[in-house]
Parts: C-alpha cells; structure tokens; sequence
C-alpha cells in the first residue's frame, strides 16, 4: 500500500530505526526495490529526482511500481526527491506519489520558507506528506563532490518548521551528493540538538559513501529516513560491465540487465539491514 513518507518516518522514529529511501532511474531498479520488498517484506521509500522524472515521465514511475507491488501487502511511500517548483510537486501528486520534497535550500531563508510553504499548503490537506530542506547538503546527486557543505542551525530549523508546517526536514550535517573525494565528517552532535528542539522527523541525504558505523550513528541521534542514489547506479552500471565481462557477445538486454537488478539487490538488502538495524 502506497503511503506517506511522514507516517513511515515516524513509526521509525519511535521504534528507534530509520526507513531507507531508494532512488529509482528506470524499470530495472523499480524491479530491484520491488523484489527486495517482496523478499524481506521491510516498508522503503522510492523516489526520483527531476532529471528522473524528466527521462522517463512523471506517470511511468508510479504506474511501474504500482504494477510490481500489486501482489505485495507492504507500506511503501512514492516520493519526489529534490521537487523545484509547486507545479512539479503538483503534477507528481496528481500522478500517484505521497509524498514530495521542495528543496530551497539555495535560496534565502525567507525565500525557502515562502516557496516550501506553498507546497505544504497544497499537498498536506491531500495526505500527501512534504519534506523540506535546511542548511546546505553539498555535491550533486550525479558526480563527485568537494565536501562543500553548511550545517543546519538549531534555530533555524525551529523557526523553518514553525512557518512551513513540513512533514519532514532534511538537515545539512556535512554529508554530501555523488561520490565524496575526501573524508565526510559528519557532525552527529547537530543532528541530536535539531532532534531535541523538534518533533519534525529528520532526514539525512548523501549517505551513498558513509560507513555502516557513521549510518548507525546517524539513526541513533535521531534520522529517520536516509537517502541511498550514488551506490544504487553504481551497482546498476558494475552489474552490466559483469554481464558483459562474462559473455562479450550477449545482445539481449533480458540477460545482462539482470545482472544489474541482482547487483542493485545486494546494495538494497544491506541498507536495509542497516537502517533496521537487522
């Protein structure tokens, strides 16, 4: 059953676990999330950037996942990751999603309050959870990243989550998008203050790169939701180069995509585990 990110983020939050959230590309990662719902029977968040949605339409995505998961009893969430208008959230919620994120997070804190308002006032009257962003998550989801970040101020959030009325907040704690360069130092201490000060669940980007310790340390000061993308398209793109290695004359994307979708299996089932702390 399709529901909101917000009501599987918060049964994490008083369990003491965080949902992972898996960004899908195209058939054969929906097909690799599915299998590992229908497998391990664990709720997970699956959402697509713009860029996604730009490649392949905003209805392919949730018509491919409604078909997967329809002989599977287990809550997941649809969720637009990294919206950058109202019309976006609009048209995604209209295509079946529950859930969609505004990220101002470039722009101005008033400016960031105004345009995510707007979201919140549209889609929380529909059931539809809204995840905001504060503070700068570095990088980008496609590439390397130089580390460049800045933290989410304790204040900043309180105030941000007072005048948005969002569901959820992603929190800059020096993770970042891509393929980190360097060492990511992650400020834990931050994440328990913003936890402390509100009642908001807590997400945490870029984690694609983070050991399974800093992962569990992060759930422990208070995530609830965590973003897995880099990792996912790396092992969508080494399964191929795999299948290819083995059989250089293979021609038909039915073999060596499978290949593919077994490898995303093996990156899913240990996030999974991770987050659940299985």
């Amino acid at each position: 059953m399709v529901i909101s990110s917000a009501r599987l983020m918060r049964r994490a939050s008083n369990e003491g676990y965080a949902i992972p959230a898996f960004n899908i590309d195209n058939l054969e990662s929906a097909m690799a999330v599915s299998e590992i719902m229908h497998e391990m029977r664990l709720p997970v968040i699956v959402q697509m950037i713009p860029r996604t949605l730009n490649y392949g339409g905003v209805a392919i995505y949730p018509a491919m996942m409604r078909e997967l998961m329809a002989d599977c009893p287990v809550d997941y969430a649809l969720h637009l990751d990294h919206g950058n208008s109202l019309a976006l959230a609009q048209r995604c919620i209209a295509s079946g999603f529950s859930s969609v994120m505004y990220d101002g997070s470039a722009m101005s804190f008033e400016d960031n309050v105004k345009y995510t308002k707007e979201v919140t006032d549209f889609a929380l009257p529909m059931d539809v959870s809204v995840e905001g962003e504060l503070g700068t998550i570095g990088g980008k989801e496609e590439g390397d990243t130089d580390l460049e970040a800045s933290y989410t101020s304790v204040s900043e959030a309180e105030e941000f989550v007072r005048r948005t009325n969002v569901s959820t907040l992603a929190i800059g704690v020096g993770t970042a998008h891509g393929i980190y360069k360097g060492e990511p130092k992650i400020n834990v201490q931050r994440i328990k203050e913003i936890h402390e000060a509100v009642d908001t669940p807590l997400v945490l980007h870029g984690a694609s790169g983070l050991s399974d310790e800093v992962l569990r340390d992060c759930i422990a000061a208070g995530i609830s939701k965590i973003n897995f993308a880099t990792e996912l398209r790396q092992a969508y793109t080494n399964g191929i180069k795999a299948e290819f290695a083995k059989d250089p004359e293979v021609f038909d994307p039915k073999i060596y995509m499978r290949g593919a979708v077994d490898n995303i299996k093996d990156v899913l089932r240990a996030k999974i585990n991770i987050c659940y702390g299985l």
